[in-house]
């Protein structure tokens, strides 16, 4: 805890300054959400609850470590940059769940994402893709390369269909599938910049996309269990196998970016919103060792929805994951 403190007392200009970014995601997410809500009148049944809650925390949590990735390259997250990333995050579990639950067409996908402002919509549902993906288009520079890297997302995301079969498939195949899907997203959130990435910054935000992968199979555990989904965390076996396999990959990550040659200044301001919700993770992970000790192994089925949540707009729980992440 005291190294923790130490370090935001050392790099409290770069944390104020994630601070106020952090405040300039909230506006504009209110004033998109503002703008958005009123054209459809019936917005609890077009977004659920749920989706509506994983929006939210989509929106936080990607444009957070985005405005840190451009500390880490010594800038700061632009507006243009920050519109277009809070879009993309907004739409995120639309556009999973065009794979996942409703079963589009990928041509109709396709259409939603590259020509928003020409595609005649067939529900609302499509409607509002619609709304965020233009913003996208408004807000990025170079689009398209942003097509480019959207297009590796779709067949990440294609070829993730794979996961929901009772067909065999191994372990390796399910990593690999998980960490494109992961990677992909993380490459093209990047690419969205107003600069490109490096071949250095590639590697390590390939890297991230898989850690970050981990992250939203350990949350999504009960939801991919009961669709049948193979994941990087589904299933669970021993939860002190998938903690290793998780901090395995988080010290590759932290390798590739000590290994960079950005000062380490801007490094520590990048990785503070990422170990935070690193150590978010490895709350939910204590959680399920918690379930499993209670009944000798880890068997989903006996625990109650409730019981497998650790929801982080809890204080105290933030206060946790914090705790967490000064470890790592």
């Amino acid at each position: 805890m005291l190294r923790a403190f130490f370090k935001i007392v050392r790099y409290f200009p770069f944390y104020f300054t994630l601070y106020k970014d952090f405040k300039r995601i909230k506006r504009y997410s209110n004033q998109l959400l503002r703008e958005v809500k009123p054209l459809f009148f019936y917005w609890d049944n077009v977004v659920d609850t749920e989706n509506q809650k994983r929006m939210r925390d989509y929106i936080l949590i990607q444009t957070m470590w985005t405005a840190g990735f451009c500390l880490l390259r010594g800038e700061r997250i632009q507006d243009n940059e920050l519109k277009a990333i809070v879009n993309i995050s907004a739409l995120a579990p639309l556009y999973d769940d065009f794979f996942d639950k409703v079963d589009m067409p990928g041509d109709k996908i396709n259409a939603l994402v590259n020509t928003p402002f020409e595609y005649s919509p067939d529900s609302d549902i499509e409607r509002l893709f619609i709304e965020f993906s233009g913003r996208i288009h408004e807000n990025v520079k170079d689009v398209p390369f942003y097509l480019l890297n959207a297009k590796r997302v779709f067949k990440a995301q294609f070829e993730s269909k794979r996961l929901v079969s009772d067909a065999f498939i191994t372990e390796k195949e399910i990593k690999q599938i998980a960490f494109e899907k992961g990677a992909s997203t993380v490459v093209c959130m990047c690419n969205m910049l107003n600069k490109r990435l490096s071949d250095q910054e590639s590697i390590i935000m390939t890297q991230l996309g898989g850690v970050a992968q981990y992250l939203d199979d350990i949350f999504d555990l009960r939801e991919d269990f009961e669709e049948g989904r193979k994941t990087l965390a589904n299933p669970i076996g021993q939860v002190a196998e998938k903690r290793k396999d998780f901090i395995k990959e988080i010290k590759m990550f932290k390798k590739l970016l000590n290994d960079s040659n950005y000062r380490d200044s801007n490094k520590n301001a990048f990785l503070f919103p990422v170990t935070f919700i690193l150590g978010a993770t490895l709350l939910c992970l204590d959680r399920y060792e918690m379930l499993e000790k209670r009944t000798g192994n880890f068997e989903i089925k006996k625990y109650s929805r409730k019981e497998l949540v650790v929801d982080m707009d809890l204080l105290s729980n933030r206060i946790k994951a914090f705790k967490l992440s000064s470890k790592l």
